[in-house]
Order: structure tokens, then C-alpha cells, then sequence
């Protein structure tokens, strides 16, 4: 009966409803002189259409050069919160936009762009086409794939370049040691035709023949070269420990060993329980601990070197890639950013590695593990 009841019982039909229509208007943008280190934004939005039901319908914006079609636009970005009837982007958005476009630094162009449309899969364009008149400020249009540290005052005494890590598109990272007071600039390829660039004291990073000036520091340095804000920054790194999560006592103290890496050798690793007093557990502990992160002082403020996605939910079993140890900074906060440890590691000693340019990455590694 029960059964019948199910089968039988609802006539009525539930059927996806994507009849929706296009936006009627396009709100004119007004003239925009790009700055790239603005934090001010450029909102595009429209009226009009909507899906029949009431329901959302998602949009996304397409961008060309002027007299394009929109066949192979330029950039494709769906709008705020992939549904709303507005796109809040960045000056810097913007600026790659333009650069795509042929307008060059310091001159004036058009931008245009329209609206897709798009609801249970069914895709419409938009009739209508917008237009922008953007001015490009001060910039660099040869952005490199790859980024090397020249000077003879680098960790190499100058002998070649020193590879940077692509952390983003237009973000290129190193960690190195400075040891004399002196000047570095940077390359685009270690061979062959390579673009040069350099950074102002300010901050404000330049293409061309120049160099950067950096003092000797006995800690290493983290240099970060940013091309969508064209700025430079470099901030030291100290105090670079391995802790548990618990009760923060610390595993090993990384110390730096040149060419991007921290290690600490024969660090003694034994997870917390309350039945071994000397490795202070927390009066609430009823179970085994082996969480732990990373903490590194950054230009003296304490900062966690965790886990990417949150906490691990359990121990690895060692077929993990080498991307489940890539590191991330954050603001510190006790519970976030945990990986748990192999309990193959609990009573042993270990070389603990943290290596800032591996395949793309930063990661941590344990190695040389033996019985204490």
C-alpha cells in the first residue's frame, strides 16, 4: 500500500522552468584612468530580463577590443556572486584587460563588453554592447613566466640567477639570504633575450636597466615581485619553529640553510598524551595529539605556516602528494590550519624541511627518521 501510495499518489508534475530573458540596458561607465594600486573598484551592471519563475539566472561578462564581436573575447568574468546584475572589479582586472586589448601604458583606449545570460543550461547573448574608455597609467607589458634574482650581493655571490616561485599570475615569490648591503635586480630567463626589471626604494617596481636596493640581514629575506600592482616588497623571516597545535611547544626550530630552504635536524618527535608528562598535556587532553603547524615571524609579527584547506582529518598514510604538505600563510589561530602526523613518526627523530620552491610549491617534508 505504502508503496502504491509513493508511485501513485503525486500527479503533479515538477519540471524545470528556464524560460528567463536577456538584460534590456547596459548602465554607461564612466571614463576610468587605471591605477593599479587603487583599491577602489569599477562596478559594471544592467537592468531588465530575469527568469519567468523568479528564480536566479547566472551572468557573465564578456570584454573585447573595440570593433570586436565577442567571438574570442578578451576576458570572460561572471558577474558579483555569479547571479547579481552587477561586476565589481579591480583597477588591476581592468588594466589586464586593456593590456590584452593593445592599449599601451600611458595612452587612452575602448574597451567594450556585453552580457551573457544563462539559466539550466541554456545559454543567451545580449544585443546590446557597452563601452569603456580606460587610460592606462605607468606599467610594464612584458610580464614574464618566470622570474629570476640577480645582484652580486645575492646568497650565489652572483653566480647566476636565482630562480623566484610563480605563487599567481603576475606574483612572483623568493626566500633568500641577502649577506652584504648592496643591489639586486631581476631577469625574466637565466639565457637568451630576457626583459630586466627593478624596484624604486618606494616600492614601485620598473622594467628596464636598474637595480633594487637591499641591506644585509642575518635573517633571510622574502621578496615578493607583483606585477599586477607593479610594486616590490621585501619583509624578513624569523624565529621559524615547528609547534603542536595543543599546547604550542615546540617540535624544532627551522633555521635557514640557503637556496629557499629551513631545517632543523634530529628534531625529536613525540606525539602528546597524558601518560607521558613530558610532553606537557593540556588538562582537557583524552586523546592522543599529533596536529602541529608551522609559526615564522614576518617582519617581527607572528604568522601560521598551515595547512591550505583547513585541518587534516586524519593521519597520512604516505601516498599523499607532495601538494597535501603545501604551506599557506594566515593570520594564527589555534585550531585552523592542522595537518595531523604519520604515526609512523610518533617516538622518532626527523630532518624537518620547509622548501619554498618545489615544482611550484612551498612544502615541508620529514626526512632521515630514526628512533630516539
Amino acid at each position: 500500500m505504502v508503496l502504491l501510495i509513493a508511485v501513485f499518489g503525486c500527479t503533479e508534475d515538477y519540471d524545470l522552468n528556464t524560460n528567463f530573458s536577456v538584460p534590456t540596458e547596459l548602465q554607461q561607465v564612466a571614463p576610468v584612468t587605471i591605477d593599479v594600486t587603487s583599491s577602489e573598484t569599477i562596478e559594471l551592471s544592467w537592468s531588465g530580463g530575469g527568469a519567468e519563475d523568479g528564480s536566479q539566472v547566472i551572468y557573465a561578462v564578456l570584454f573585447d577590443e573595440a570593433g570586436g564581436d565577442f567571438s574570442n573575447p578578451l576576458d570572460t568574468i561572471y558577474s558579483d556572486l555569479g547571479v547579481e546584475k552587477t561586476l565589481t572589479m579591480t583597477h588591476s582586472q581592468l588594466n589586464a584587460i586593456a593590456r590584452m586589448s593593445g592599449i599601451t601604458p600611458e595612452t587612452t583606449g575602448d574597451l567594450i563588453w556585453t552580457v551573457l545570460a544563462s539559466k539550466g543550461g541554456v545559454v543567451l547573448p545580449s544585443n546590446l554592447t557597452g563601452s569603456i574608455t580606460v587610460t592606462r597609467g605607468e606599467g610594464i607589458d612584458n610580464f614574464p613566466e618566470q622570474l629570476f634574482l640577480y645582484g652580486d650581493v645575492t646568497e650565489n655571490n652572483g653566480q647566476g640567477g636565482l630562480a623566484f616561485r610563480k605563487a599567481e599570475d603576475g606574483v612572483f615569490v623568493i626566500y633568500t639570504k641577502i649577506p652584504v648591503t648592496g643591489e639586486v635586480y631581476f631577469k625574466s630567463s637565466t639565457s637568451g633575450e630576457a626583459f630586466s626589471y627593478y624596484g624604486l626604494e618606494t616600492g614601485k617596481l620598473k622594467e628596464g636597466d636598474g637595480t633594487y636596493p637591499v641591506d644585509a640581514n642575518a635573517n633571510p629575506y622574502r621578496i615578493t615581485v607583483d606585477y599586477n600592482t607593479l610594486s616590490v616588497k621585501k619583509e624578513v623571516i624569523s624565529d621559524v619553529r615547528a609547534i603542536w597545535g595543543c599546547n604550542f611547544n615546540v617540535i624544532g626550530n627551522l633555521a635557514y640553510v640557503m637556496n629557499g630552504q629551513f631545517k632543523v635536524d634530529n628534531a625529536p618527535i613525540v606525539f602528546v598524551q597524558q601518560d607521558r608528562p613530558t610532553t606537557n598535556p593540556p588538562g582537557w587532553l583524552s586523546w592522543t595529539e599529533e596536529r602541529y603547524y608551522f609559526i615564522a615571524k614576518i617582519d617581527g609579527v607572528d604568522k601560521c605556516w598551515g595547512r591550505k584547506d583547513g585541518v587534516s582529518p586524519e593521519r597520512p598514510t604516505g601516498n599523499e602528494t607532495l601538494n597535501f604538505y603545501s604551506i599557506g600563510e594566515f593570520a594564527w589561530s589555534q585550531w585552523d590550519h592542522l595537518w595531523k602526523m604519520s604515526g609512523s613518526l610518533d617516538l622518532k627523530t626527523a630532518t624537518i624541511t620547509i622548501d619554498t620552491n618545489i615544482n611550484g610549491l612551498m612544502v615541508h617534508q620529514f626526512s632521515n627518521v630514526a628512533p630516539i
